[in-house]
């Protein structure tokens, strides 16, 4: 077959072919995805329409390209200036096509910033290598790389990757083998993309460039670099004030601010501008003044209860965002018991993921809201003693046990452990388990509380005990069947049935513990709260009738409301709580046992005499109006301080009493 308008000019067409396939093989994923995931025959026929025609129009002009490339004089020459610049252009494309964003945005600046992570590496090595081939190859293939896990960990987790999860590959790695990849779209276009890509890179003859436009292109790199440098700060805080990019609020919303801003720079101004702030006025003098303005309770007379604390995974109630219907009830114990109980919804920071910031809230009595957005408090920060509610109880003469399945690597709770000053763990490789019985190909929750009641009827009787228990069974993803005895009626959806089912065998588990627990001598008192809501793409966005990214902020809460249930087989004070968020839940299970507050855990009562509800996302004040995290304070300013103060001085201060203590022992 032969094209005589290509005749004239073969090299012009071959590099107007190769850039028309490139564009025409982006269609291709697009409708492609469009196609799996349409619902409606209507929609369906119609993407696949355009998805026929784009393949056809890709092989079209890959055809062309071959045969043009036939006619050229081998090989085919380029100025490595000008194809460094073209080959960054794709590999952006690429970046933003992993991300289903629009390659250009509606801010500009973001576009020109973007552009320049991509551009500028590439120039530097046309300029510097005289054969830049082999550069180039190992950049395409780096942020291809780069785009797909971006891709990947999307889909996993709904959020993108973050500076921060750099602290995490070891978690990532420990739960790497519960998630299972998949071929897609949009990854096979990306391999195609970047193989097309680098296959041009080797057989196109990149001509030496002269001095003079190698210098002209090194000052251009360095004046784009310091441009770059020199406006981030700006376009950061236009994002910020604009909400444009809107971090730690929703998975969604740190997705959608990916897609507006670029992939890779809000990677980058993820880790240059989410750092700890120090609080306004701060000094360890203030901070200690503030904490000594309270005195400890007498801990003479505190008897020898057994408190239980379980964090379990996303163990969560679609119902508070809306109705849901099904054949049975998934929370029958928590339902059902109302004696001798506190309950209620309890506000956490993460969604679909991060469970160690939950164990960090509940545990320690600070706040998420004060740490940078998308942290994770125990990779990120614990790398010292830390004062907590196990501090307390160790203080007290208590036994305290931390007791998993969970592997010690994942979110290092291993060490976190230790800093928090557990005296005994239990971790996968020791827990021992008497019943091999999976969920979710995760361990059975009633397989774990079985193990925890063997382990507490063993203790020490003549000491109080605290025991602190986290779950895998409720643990994403939702791809395997679960026999809970549940059908999901509406709305429908596999994933969520499969989930609810689950929740319904963890809400079992848990009668079956009080059970166990009920006739116990002494006291025993068992809160247990789910760490986050699960990610099931879609299924809360339907509930709401919105896009979570869409929500406000008093909306947007419910789906980081978990229910929590505090119950004491001795009699204890019975009511339903309306506002708590999880760093003010341990206050509730010491008042509970009849336990006296630390002073810390009185500021915090204070604290929330004016904000009763406290989060990374935002914060509820005692007037009753939601608050975005980052939103000016008002009255609340220094009450906000006070805490931030107190947290601070608790974290980081290296001249904090507990790390002088330890100091001081060793």
């Amino acid at each position: 077959m032969r094209f005589k308008f290509t005749d004239s000019r073969p090299r012009l067409w071959y590099w107007l072919m190769c850039a028309a396939a490139a564009v025409s093989l982006f269609g291709v994923g697009i409708f492609g995805e469009l196609v799996v995931a349409s619902e409606k025959t209507g929609l369906t026929v119609t993407f696949a329409i355009f998805l026929a025609v784009f393949t056809l129009l890709t092989g079209f002009c890959g055809f062309i390209a071959f045969k043009t490339y036939r006619k050229c004089e081998k090989p085919v020459a380029a100025k490595p200036i000008a194809f460094a610049l073209a080959a960054a252009f794709v590999s952006y494309a690429i970046s933003e096509f992993c991300m289903n964003a629009l390659i250009f945005k509606l801010y500009p600046l973001y576009n020109l910033l973007g552009y320049a992570m991509y551009a500028v590496p590439f120039l530097l090595g046309a300029v510097i290598f005289k054969k830049p081939k082999i550069w180039f190859c190992v950049l395409e293939f780096v942020f291809s790389f780069y785009s797909l896990a971006q891709y990947y960990i999307t889909k996993f987790r709904g959020a993108p990757i973050k500076f921060t999860d750099l602290m995490n590959i070891q978690s990532a790695v420990e739960i790497s083998d519960e998630y299972k990849f998949f071929v897609s779209f949009t990854v096979v276009v990306v391999l195609l993309e970047t193989a097309g890509l680098m296959f041009i890179t080797i057989r196109t003859k990149l001509v030496t460039e002269t001095l003079r436009p190698r210098m002209i292109t090194l000052g251009s790199c360095a004046a784009m670099t310091l441009l770059f440098f020199s406006i981030t700060g700006y376009t950061y805080d236009y994002g910020i004030r604009n909400r444009v990019i809107c971090l730690n609020f929703s998975g969604a919303e740190e997705t959608r601010t990916a897609r507006s801003v670029g992939s890779l720079l809000m990677f980058y101004y993820d880790g240059v501008y989410n750092h700890v702030n120090v609080p306004a006025d701060y000094s360890t003098e203030t901070a200690e003044q503030l904490i000594d303005s309270y005195e400890q309770g007498d801990t003479s007379e505190v008897g020898k209860p057994v408190i239980i604390g379980i964090l379990n995974e996303s163990f969560a109630d679609f119902s508070h965002i809306a109705p849901i219907k099904t054949d049975v009830d998934y929370l029958e114990n928590w339902h059902s018991l109302t004696e001798n109980t506190v309950k209620g919804y309890v506000t956490v920071s993460p969604y679909g993921g991060y469970s160690c910031n939950s164990e960090f809230e509940f545990l320690s009595g600070n706040t998420m809201h004060f740490l940078p957005l998308g942290s994770a408090a125990y990779t990120n920060y614990l790398d010292s003693a830390q004062d907590s509610i196990v501090t307390s109880f160790n203080d007290m003469g208590f036994e305290t046990v931390a007791f998993t399945p969970c592997r010690r690597g994942l979110w290092n709770i291993g060490e976190a452990y230790k800093f928090l000053d557990f005296k005994r763990c239990y971790f996968s490789d020791t827990i021992n388990l008497r019943s091999k019985q999976r969920y979710n190909d995760e361990p059975a929750d009633e397989a774990v509380f079985d193990r925890l009641c063997s382990v507490v009827d063993q203790r020490n009787p003549h000491k109080g005990a605290f025991y602190w228990v986290t779950t895998m069974q409720n643990h994403a993803p939702f791809n395997v069947d679960v026999d809970g005895g549940l059908k999901l009626e509406e709305p429908y959806d596999l994933s969520a049935e499969r989930y609810l089912n689950s929740i319904r065998l963890s809400d079992q588990a848990f009668g079956k513990l009080t059970e166990h627990f009920k006739d116990y001598e002494e006291q025993v008192v068992i809160v247990m709260f789910g760490d986050h809501y699960p990610h099931i793409e879609g299924y809360a966005d339907g509930l709401y009738g919105s896009a979570l990214a869409d929500l406000g902020v008093e909306d947007y809460s419910r789906i980081h409301q978990t229910p929590f249930i505090i119950w004491s087989n001795k009699p204890i004070e019975s009511k339903f709580i309306e506002d708590i968020s999880l760093n003010y839940l341990a206050d509730e299970v010491f008042k509970a046992a009849g336990l006296p507050l630390s002073p810390v855990q009185q500021e915090l009562e204070h604290v929330r005499e004016q904000i009763p509800i406290i989060s990374g996302f935002g914060y509820k004040t005692s007037d009753g109006k939601w608050h975005h995290t980052g939103d000016d304070a008002g009255d609340y300013t220094d009450i906000l301080n006070d805490y931030a103060t107190m947290q601070y001085y608790r974290m980081f201060d290296e001249d904090r009493r507990i790390l002088k203590n330890a100091a001081g022992t060793n």
